[in-house]
């Protein structure tokens, strides 16, 4: 769909991109306050790796279009920690990766403090402009993940009822 280029509609898209970013940026800082929340990174990929189980880092780093080793140090850091493991499979130093019960119950903890501090600031919202934002914000979404490489997901039976739908 082509729209034609107005001074309204790019000031609206820096707004919007303005806004996402100040967003992004506050739940960052809401996660650094808390010694039991993911950083922003870890959570991200903690939760790619619950959704897409038997991903190796090589799948990770396609999708977010970084260099293998600066994800593979990213990893390291999951694992030693407790939070994923390597499973049977793969070949020399690619490795399968799933979540531990660990990991998964830190990635709901994390959820729940950005999800709770959502809810507080959309109280007073309608159901109808609640249900805009989502509707929005799923369809940004799915714009923007078109054309990335995905490695196969996780059923819904497979992922914990608690933790959001991607």
């Amino acid at each position: 769909m082509d729209h034609p280029r107005s001074d309204v509609r790019d000031a609206d898209i820096g707004r919007a991109y303005t806004e996402l970013s100040r967003i992004t940026r506050r739940a960052s800082i809401r996660a650094r306050g808390d010694d039991a929340v993911l950083s922003v990174v870890d959570q991200s990929l903690v939760d790619f790796v619950v959704l897409h189980p038997g991903c190796m880092a090589i799948d990770i780093a396609r999708y977010l279009r970084l260099n293998r080793s600066t994800i593979s140090r990213q990893l390291a850091g999951l694992l030693a920690a407790g939070l994923i493991r390597t499973t049977d499979g793969g070949t020399g130093n690619a490795k399968p990766l799933e979540a531990t019960d660990e990991g998964r119950a830190a990635l709901a903890r994390s959820v729940k403090l950005h999800r709770d501090a959502l809810d507080e600031r959309i109280a007073s919202w309608s159901d109808d402009d609640i249900a805009l934002l989502a509707g929005l914000l799923e369809r940004l979404g799915a714009s923007d993940e078109a054309g990335l490489p995905m490695p196969a997901r996780a059923t819904d039976t497979d992922v914990d009822p608690d933790l959001p739908k991607a």
